[in-house]
């Protein structure tokens, strides 16, 4: 049993997918298939069903995954701390990020870390807050950065940016000229939603219910799971969507937005945080990068 192995068979599990799992570890699907025969011959067991829509874990590779997951931690721990007896900084390191500081913040700051230290290979992978936050929590990453404090009692958060969230439509639309726009005014105009998960969501649901209100009292049009997704739907048509103005000004077409002055919606604030597991051990990777972000991007607390 070998730890490539280990790996090939929980992306496969994570993916629910031979192909696309063969697609993300750079394996052929033959060769991930082999990988997963392996296994199963060495177990005398069925790790995955497969259906027609998907491959999902049969109860004795649901076990599986869970050892798996042990050993391959373990392995990591170890590498870790004899890494301690070596100078040298080279390696792989997986950050995770919701879509915000994943696509408008973080590239900048890889790219300047990576002048320090070339020999460092970073993965970025991004999804919504609550996803990045599980990537921590089930050790695929050490560290992340999501749009909410997630006042988790296994995890670290430190504020290190904040950023604003106003209505924005396309320039186009008849409002774009109007300032300011009533509450009743927007209500009317088709809502981008942006997915269960999203911070930038939570941060204007947090202000809905101060004022009594939900996403019943707009008019959702579409649900989207990401920031670039909702402007380019508010580029395509007569909507308006909940926007960080990070990600507007960071638009290639951001000239054909236009934020809305909305006296119920001024001045939405939130923070982006960087947590880690609160018991987890970082790699000398990780410190490295983690005390670049505090030189770089790292704000005071307005509070």
């Amino acid at each position: 049993m070998e730890f490539r192995q280990l790996e090939t068979f929980l992306k496969v599990a994570e993916l629910k997918s031979f192909s696309k799992a063969a697609q993300e570890i750079f394996l052929t699907q033959p060769t991930v298939s082999e990988h997963i025969r392996q296994l199963e011959n060495k177990l005398n067991t069925k790790l995955f069903l497969r259906t027609k829509r998907e491959t999902i874990l049969t109860p004795a590779g649901q076990l599986f995954a869970k050892h798996a997951r042990k050993l391959l931690e373990l392995r990591r721990q170890v590498l870790l701390e004899m890494g301690r007896f070596s100078d040298t900084v080279e390696g792989e390191l997986v950050i995770g990020a919701s879509t915000i500081p994943g696509e408008y913040i973080l590239p900048k700051i890889i790219g300047s870390f990576r002048e320090r230290f070339p020999k460092i290979k970073i993965e970025l992978v991004i999804s919504d807050s609550k996803k990045a936050m599980e990537w921590v929590l089930d050790r695929r990453c050490e560290i992340a950065f999501i749009g909410f404090d997630p006042n988790h009692r296994l995890l670290t958060a430190t504020p290190v940016s904040s950023d604003t969230i106003a209505p924005v439509i396309n320039a186009a639309h008849p409002l774009s000229g109007k300032d300011p726009v009533s509450l009743k005014e927007l209500q009317g105009i088709p809502l981008i939603l942006r997915e269960a998960g999203s911070g930038t969501r939570r941060a204007v649901e947090r202000v809905l219910n101060e004022k009594g209100l939900s996403w019943k009292s707009f008019n959702v049009a579409v649900i989207v799971g990401s920031a670039t997704a909702a402007i380019n739907a508010v580029l395509s048509g007569p909507f308006f969507s909940f926007l960080s103005l990070k990600s507007v000004e960071g638009a290639p077409y951001h000239d054909r937005l236009k934020p809305l002055r909305v006296p119920a919606f001024q001045n939405i604030r939130r923070r982006f945080f960087m947590i880690r597991g609160k018991k987890n051990l970082l790699s000398p990777l990780a410190q490295h990068f983690m005390k670049h972000i505090e030189t770089t991007i790292l704000e005071p607390d307005p509070s």
